[in-house]
């Protein structure tokens, strides 16, 4: 089944990850991938801009850190949306930074039939899994008449916004009937099998069980401090934090798309 069409904007208007590898991955994204900074950056992290959203990154706290095991070390997942008919040239931009994530056979795209989607993964120095996911529903034009031709948008410029967060629990199963009693809908996977997606095309929660490898590597979703502002959820009330999963936040975003 496919997920709930939707033609609204990325709803995921800032995402805060945590990392111990600060300054490999500030280099990542600023300096490999080249985004620009945005305004808000935690204390002793960052920020880029992604398209519509902003993704940042905070250091993860000591007391975080010991009781973390395997080093304390977060591993997240984030999906960016690009262009639907552009996903080789964002593809080669994220090369830039990282290599691609090979399948079995060799190949780095990854058809999802059952999504309308085809995607790219890499991870980043901190060991974030980071996708690029074309969803061949959303048709999305980054250019403007008369101001730049598809060609000549490229690299970053292709990034529409935040399409997909992942988030860890040890009890998946309680953690989607949290995000229904808010308003989400699940609309693919089985909580009991450690994997489920509550959203819609303009916005994913990706939930899975803790220690559970982040398709399609073998990093473990090991939980962090994670912070996700998002429009369209009917439960957020602005300024009311809401604790979910292992170790994260959902916020009602400013504005209204």
């Amino acid at each position: 089944m496919l997920p709930p069409a939707s033609d609204a904007p990325p709803r995921f208007r800032r995402v805060t990850l945590a990392t111990t590898a600060m300054a490999e991955e500030q280099q990542w994204w600023t300096g490999r991938l080249g985004l620009d900074t945005a305004p808000g950056a935690p204390a002793g992290g960052f920020a880029v801009r992604v398209g519509s959203g902003v993704l940042a990154f905070t250091p993860v706290p000591d007391g975080a850190r010991a009781r973390g095991g395997a080093g304390g070390r977060p591993s997240h997942h984030v999906a960016l949306e690009v262009a639907e008919d552009r996903l080789v040239e964002a593809s080669e931009w994220l090369q830039r930074a990282s290599p691609l994530v090979q399948l079995r056979d060799g190949e780095t795209i990854v058809d999802f039939p059952d999504w309308a989607a085809h995607s790219v993964y890499a991870i980043s120095p901190g060991g974030h899994v980071v996708e690029l996911i074309a969803r061949h529903r959303r048709p999305w034009e980054p250019w403007i008449a008369g101001i730049a031709t598809p060609e000549e948008v490229r690299g970053a410029g292709l990034v529409r916004g935040i399409s997909e967060v992942g988030i860890t629990t040890p009890d998946v199963g309680a953690l989607v009937d949290r995000l229904e009693g808010l308003g989400e809908r699940l609309w693919y996977g089985d909580p009991r099998d450690g994997f489920a997606a509550v959203g819609d095309e303009s916005g994913l929660l990706i939930c899975v069980r803790e220690w559970r490898p982040w398709f399609p590597t073998d990093k473990a979703a090991q939980p962090g401090p994670l912070s996700i502002e998002l429009t369209r959820v009917l439960g957020l009330v602005p300024g009311e934090p809401v604790p979910v999963g292992s170790a994260t936040e959902l916020w009602a975003a400013d504005g209204t798309d």
